[in-house]
């Protein structure tokens, strides 16, 4: 498994030598909740995470907060070639690995995945088997880029739920939340380090052990509790409690300040 101080530097490894990302329609917003996640590029604050990296196993995945990312994989612009690259050598340990499409693809049975990065539109549904497989070929060492437009989802299934759309069970299986939220960001999104400097919600949890007032990262965490319903996965109840407590004073305190 890729170590914590490589893993550290994927955001720099992804923009070496890239200063923006183009913005594709009115992104989402993703949260990085566990240790083996990092938030690599953010809109304007760090609630705002348009990329993520996992770690899964001895797999290696992008997640993008809008499916309309995955073209640039699928066919290589000359203005998006130094990020797509940057991409495909972390995916693939340096090597040259091939992007292939599974949007169409309905089973991980027979599909000749080595050497490749696979791509898939989160949009296109699979089945509880194929993301099943999905997910061991990522444990086993596999790569993968993925994204959706969870809000854009939610306008055309009006009436139902986050928890109903398939792509965010695979993704809380790697430990992102996909939200419902979207960002009106500039564009091009400038890559600022010091936006994606709080890598995940469990390194931000850890951090307020020893600085509980820390402001922005209680509203990291603020923002992430009020999308996991007031729960945060691995955190013991108390810590939380402390949590909501001290983002409860924060907001009352900005309230009366009326900044």
């Amino acid at each position: 498994m890729i170590s914590d101080d490589e893993f550290d530097q994927v955001p720099q490894i992804l923009f070496d030598g890239v200063s923006s990302l183009y913005k594709e329609g009115c992104p989402g917003t993703l949260i990085p909740l566990t240790h083996d996640t990092r938030a690599v590029l953010c809109a304007d604050n760090s609630n705002n995470v348009i990329i993520a990296a996992t770690r899964f196993g001895l797999g290696r995945c992008l997640v993008f907060a809008h499916h309309g990312y995955l073209k640039m994989f699928k066919r290589i612009q000359e203005k998006e070639r130094r990020f797509v690259e940057n991409c495909r050598q972390w995916l693939a340990r340096g090597y040259s690995g091939e992007f292939l499409c599974i949007d169409e693809i309905n089973s991980m049975i027979g599909l000749e995945s080595y050497g490749k990065i696979l791509v898939w539109d989160g949009h296109c549904s699979k089945d509880e088997a194929f993301m099943n497989d999905l997910c061991n070929y990522l444990q086993q060492g596999g790569a993968l880029i993925c994204g959706t437009c969870a809000w854009g989802w939610l306008q055309i299934y009006n009436g139902k739920h986050l928890s109903q759309f398939p792509f965010t069970h695979f993704c809380d299986c790697i430990g992102i939340k996909i939200t419902g939220n979207y960002t009106d960001c500039s564009d091009p999104i400038p890559f600022r380090p010091e936006l994606v400097a709080f890598k995940n919600v469990y390194h931000v949890v850890r951090n307020l052990a020893n600085n509980p007032r820390n402001k922005k990262y209680l509203a990291i965490v603020g923002s992430a509790i009020k999308e996991m319903g007031d729960t945060l996965p691995g955190v013991p109840l108390e810590t939380l409690q402390n949590i909501v407590m001290n983002v409860f004073i924060l907001f009352k305190n900005v309230a009366a300040s009326g900044n």
